[in-house]
């Protein structure tokens, strides 16, 4: 029978050797913080110390909830001092504002099953101080350079238009017509007479106007080769005169060619004012009469002399030059119509000053539009910027000259009418540059751009980050300047990006014109600004 002391013996090893084998795995957990703002990132870390290896596994993605995992990183091993130390991070967030419990994680090490400690962690909003925050203008809305590379082709659209338009209706504006003779007067009384026939009779209702267009008929061609007052004279005044023509011996007329106009005239006369009806046959051998009365003067008019004819063909060359100016008068107002609509819609999208300014090819707005802006860094190391063109460096005389410095080097550009100025500047001065002396150095840019030409400057300060967030001062406002061309005092602007170091001053510097295109070159140029800081060795 086994003693009570070696039963206590036993039972001593065994918790000595369990103790030492939980004494050889170890899991330490860390996490960066415990607070955090909404979608901020937070590392959390397992660490496994251990005397020896063994197949780990870590806690999924999914055991970590109500937190979301951003990143799972790679486990990482490290032996120090004959000890194992593996360990893992995951990238944790929440975007939710509240407080979470991240539960305790498991982690396998071989046989052995160890957990981590629970965490209490806090997602907060994001805090705005609006009483510190600056506020500024609205900026206008300009067009974006993608719709200004589709838009700037309006002038071509509308030429495109202009020539589409000329091709389609190029036979109405251009094509002559050959000259073609108008039918005679003989031709035109026979065609009507023709026409009279077949259109037929209609005693009480159409009598008055057969009637009517066979008087006009017979009248007219008289009007035209006899008696030039046939249309308006009586009948009694019409036979008359042609009686004194046929006593005079100019037109041989016969008695039965006047006796045959007298009685259809008559007739025609007691059709319009007495209201008398003929009948059909009598209507019949009236449109004969006249058709007969036509042939018989037609027969003995003289032959046309060939002064007649030279003023006859000139007659109908006037005709068609009206005609052709006529077809010209509405092509032209057909295509300013196109014209105008074509503007009208252009400018209802895209504004009336970007398409007026288009067509006249502004030069602001062509300066805008460069295809191609050049990024270059001005200075070792510089400022880099990107500007319509390239800036050019100035070898002698600068602008920008400080007491006490050393000029390294200044660029410059100016567009062609000198309405926009831009200057890069770097200086280095001989000793450190103290905070208290920055706005002596901002002082005295303004001199200079003062004695440059620019008058009534009003000044505006406010702190700035480049995109590559070196911070800097920018300093702007509205001047007036002299117009290099005119002479003339006009509005303007001016921007400068000022940025110090333990002894350099960088500067950019742009005055323009206030114009809405060189505006926003300006709002461009400066948020391409980069600082281009020193390798540390």
């Amino acid at each position: 029978m086994i003693s009570n002391n070696f039963r206590k013996l036993i039972l001593l090893i065994s918790l000595i050797a369990v103790t030492t084998s939980m004494m050889s795995q170890k899991l330490v957990t860390s996490i960066d913080s415990t607070s955090i703002f909404i979608g901020e990132e937070i590392t959390y870390k397992l660490e496994i110390h251990s005397d020896t290896l063994a197949q780990i596994k870590f806690p999924e993605s999914e055991s970590f909830v109500p937190m979301e995992v951003l990143k799972t990183y790679d486990s990482d091993t490290i032996v120090s001092n004959e000890k194992y130390i593996v360990s893992k991070k995951y990238g944790l967030t929440n975007f939710d504002a509240a407080s979470y419990i991240l539960p305790k994680q498991k982690v396998v090490f071989g046989d052995t099953t160890l957990f981590s400690d629970s965490k209490k962690i806090e997602v907060k909003l994001v805090e705005v101080d609006t009483s510190k925050q600056g506020l500024y203008d609205i900026k206008p809305i300009f067009i974006t350079n993608k719709e200004y590379d589709l838009f700037r082709y309006i002038p071509y659209l509308i030429l495109l238009l202009i020539i589409v338009f000329l091709y389609i209706y190029r036979n109405k504006i251009f094509k002559s017509k050959k000259f073609q003779y108008e039918k005679s007067p003989y031709q035109k009384a026979k065609d009507e007479i023709n026409l009279i026939s077949k259109s037929g009779y209609t005693a009480a209702e159409g009598a008055k106007e057969y009637y009517s267009k066979l008087s006009f008929i017979i009248r007219n061609f008289l009007e035209i080769k006899v008696f030039d007052h046939s249309l308006e004279s009586t009948t009694d005044e019409l036979l008359y005169e042609l009686k004194r023509i046929k006593s005079s011996g100019k037109l041989k007329l016969t008695s039965s060619t006047l006796n045959n106009l007298h009685q259809v005239l008559q007739t025609a006369d007691l059709v319009k004012f007495a209201k008398y009806y003929p009948d059909e046959d009598i209507a019949k051998k009236d449109t004969e009469k006249v058709k007969i009365t036509v042939d018989e003067i037609n027969n003995i008019l003289p032959e046309p002399t060939i002064e007649e004819l030279k003023k006859d063909y000139e007659f109908h060359q006037k005709l068609l030059k009206q005609e052709r100016s006529k077809r010209i008068k509405k092509a032209i107002i057909g295509f300013m119509g196109l014209l105008i609509s074509t503007v009208l819609i252009a400018s209802v999208l895209f504004g009336f000053t970007y398409v007026k300014d288009s067509i006249l090819r502004n030069d602001n707005l062509i300066l805008l539009e460069t295809k191609n802006w050049v990024t270059t860094e001005y200075g070792a190391p510089g400022i880099t910027v990107k500007t319509p063109e390239v800036l050019t460096r100035k070898l002698s005389d600068p602008n920008f000259k400080y007491l006490n410095s050393t000029n390294l080097s200044e660029f410059s550009f100016n567009n062609s009418d000198n309405l926009m100025q831009i200057y890069v500047s770097n200086t280095r001065f001989n000793d450190k540059i103290k905070p208290e002396d920055f706005q002596k150095y901002i002082d005295y840019t303004l001199d200079t751009i003062e004695t440059m030409g620019l008058s009534n400057i009003v000044v505006k300060y406010e702190n700035f980050t480049t995109a590559n967030e070196a911070e800097g001062i920018r300093v702007y406002g509205s001047a007036d300047f002299i117009d290099s061309n005119s002479g003339k005092i006009i509005s303007g602007k001016y921007s400068i990006l000022g940025f110090f170091t333990e002894n350099e001053f960088k500067q950019l510097i742009i005055i323009h014109e206030d114009d809405i295109y060189l505006n926003e070159i300006t709002d461009n140029v400066i948020s391409s600004v980069e600082l281009i800081k020193k390798q540390q060795k």
